[in-house]
């Protein structure tokens, strides 16, 4: 299924990062593209049909030496206030979603961890935050339809274009890399990586405490 990015300007200045040369080093956060299964939607005939948006997609940012992990999506889902015991919602509208401290290794629906890049110089999940905040949402009742694909793929040109995922060449092809992940992933879970680089390359998790 072809995809339609997200017509969105990527001029705008780099973000200001806060350190002055000669500074000491500061914390890394690394960059991942992440992809969770949507239950039947993520299968046979859905799978075929739905294409990218078989699954859903998402950046998450760990923090190496602390082992934290801040996730940035954007949905069309119902959003209960539990207070308020309605749904914030209603109308099914796109909205920028951001979730702190997650436990990404208890989430049975995450199927694949892209590492796409590191930031680090005053960057952090806030700088990232304010970033991804600033890109389109995907617009209800679009032709061709919009999702959370089209804001992902804008979300990697913002990353690439301010160098917070210098390496990503040729964002489609890493798209469509962590698109078959995904379905080995549904295909043979116990023997599939689960955590690869953005060539697709299997990885292993080093966790700086110092």
């Amino acid at each position: 299924m072809a995809m339609y990015p997200i017509d969105l300007p990527i001029s705008d200045a780099p973000l200001e990062r806060g350190i002055s040369p000669g500074s000491a080093p500061t914390d890394s956060y690394q960059l991942f593209l992440a992809l969770y299964h949507r239950g039947e939607l993520s299968l046979s005939d859905y799978r075929r049909r739905l294409g990218f948006s078989a699954y859903h997609w998402a950046i998450l940012v760990w923090d190496l030496k602390n082992d934290r992990w801040h996730a940035y999506d954007v949905t069309d889902g119902a959003s209960p206030d539990p207070v308020l015991r309605r749904d914030l919602n209603p109308d099914f509208q796109w909205t920028y979603r951001v979730k702190t401290n997650i436990h990404p290794d208890s989430c049975d629906s995450l199927l694949i961890r892209m590492a796409i890049g590191e930031v680090h110089d005053g960057i952090g999940p806030e700088t990232i935050k304010i970033l991804l905040q600033s890109v389109q949402l995907p617009i209800k009742g679009a032709c061709p339809p919009q999702n959370c694909v089209n804001w992902i793929r804008a979300v990697l040109h913002k990353l690439r274009f301010h160098g917070y995922a210098p390496d990503l060449h040729d964002i489609e092809m890493t798209i469509d890399r962590a698109l078959a992940y995904a379905d080995l992933r549904m295909a043979d879970p116990d023997n599939s990586a689960y955590l690869v680089d953005y060539l697709g390359n299997e990885m292993s998790f080093r966790t700086n405490m110092s």
